[in-house]
This record gives C-alpha cells, sequence and structure tokens, in this order.
C-alpha cells in the first residue's frame, strides 16, 4: 500500500515532513508490507537510507496495517468511554503510525484549526492520558534520535551511531535539532532523553 492510498483510504493528510522523508525512497520497507518485508529481510534491515531501521523507541507500521489498527484504536476508546465515561473531544482525531517497544501506540494527533499534527503515545494497556512526545513530526523524529544515543548510552555501544543508517536517518531532522545532536556530546545528549518530563494531551472530554 502506497502513502497516497493510505491517505485516500483514512481521508487524512500525513505531516508535510513525513511525505518529504517517503518520497525519498526511504520508507519502502514499510510500504512493502508483511509479505514482501519477510521474502526481502536482508534488502529492507541493510537499506542504508531506511527510515527508523535504528535502535530507537519506535516501530514504524506498515501501511498496510494501519487501517485495521484505526479500527482498533477505536475501539479501545470506546472501552475507556464505557470505563471513565471520558470520550475523544470532537475536535480531535488520532491516527496510529507507529508503536514502542511496549506495545504503545504512536499517534499522530490531528486538531481542527490545526495545519500539522502533533504526535502522542497512547497507552495500551492503562487509561492515563496519552503523552506529547513532539509538537510537531519533526520534534518526534528529534526525541526518537535522541532515544538512540540513550539507549546505546546504556548498552555502551555506539557502534550504530557510526553506520550509514543512522546517518541518513539524522539526515531526516529539521536542521536546528540535527545541529543540536551533531555539537554534543553523547553523555549529555543521553541526559536530555531522560530528563525530557512529556506533557499529558488532555484530549478527552
Amino acid at each position: 500500500m502506497t502513502l497516497a492510498e493510505l491517505e485516500k483510504e483514512l481521508d487524512v493528510t500525513f505531516p508535510k515532513k513525513f511525505h518529504e522523508i517517503y518520497d525519498t525512497g526511504a520508507m519502502e520497507w514499510v510500504e512493502a508490507g508483511h509479505e514482501k518485508f519477510t521474502e526481502n529481510r536482508e534488502k529492507y534491515f541493510n537499506d542504508p537510507k531506511a527510515f527508523l531501521m535504528v535502535s530507537c523507541d519506535c516501530e514504524p507500521y506498515f501501511f498496510e496495517d494501519i487501517p485495521g489498527l484505526v479500527k482498533t484504536l477505536d475501539e479501545m476508546l470506546e472501552w475507556r468511554k464505557e470505563a471513565t465515561e471520558e470520550e475523544l473531544a470532537e475536535n480531535c482525531r488520532l491516527v496510529p503510525f507507529a508503536m514502542n517497544g511496549g506495545g504503545d501506540i504512536y499517534c499522530f494527533l490531528y486538531k481542527d484549526g490545526e495545519n500539522e499534527p502533533s504526535v502522542v503515545l497512547y497507552f495500551h494497556d492503562c487509561y492515563d492520558l496519552p503523552e506529547i512526545i513532539g509538537k510537531d513530526f519533526d520534534e518526534f523524529l528529534y526525541i526518537e534520535m535522541l532515544s538512540c544515543i540513550a539507549y546505546a548510552e546504556e548498552e555502551d555501544d555506539f557502534s550504530e551511531l557510526e553506520s550509514e543508517q543512522w546517518q541518513n536517518n539524522l539526515s531526516y531532522l529539521d536542521e536546528k535539532y540535527r545541529k543540536v545532536i551533531e555539537s554534543a556530546d553523547k553523555s549529555r545528549l543521553a541526559d536530555m532523553y531522560w530528563a525530557i518530563d512529556f506533557a499529558k494531551a488532555e484530549i478527552f472530554s
């Protein structure tokens, strides 16, 4: 499934930066789907431009899975309504696009009147408010690259940060964020990541 096909099916527009990265061919593995990815696993894993094929806290969903995940998330929102009497505000829409290692869901949060969605992390196993992981997709990518550095420091293995995949993913960042990563030492960047206090998304009424 292509990005255009996905957007048409969902009647939504993904962020501008998402499109820019997609147009480079970096999301070929996300577009491939389960069957094609399985048949060409090594090709996709070793593709130097592959989007987020790095050790961050985010794994993009295959495009073909997202429509079904939208329905799953809608069911989760219904369960929340039954359990807490809270429902998603009328001016908000959540569209899942990735998950973290614990199974929580990264979503684009669209609000009426805003041109670009923010990124929130929706928790799959509790009714805590979602966390805002980026005011936009650019900031979200920056935070994910910081997470790579933080996890590399924990493992005391920075070899991935010298790879072509890392450098290409770094190039997808907005210049102001890329300069921060390129100008600071790894320990400081790791500390910056762990110090982030993610705000809560007040999206329920």
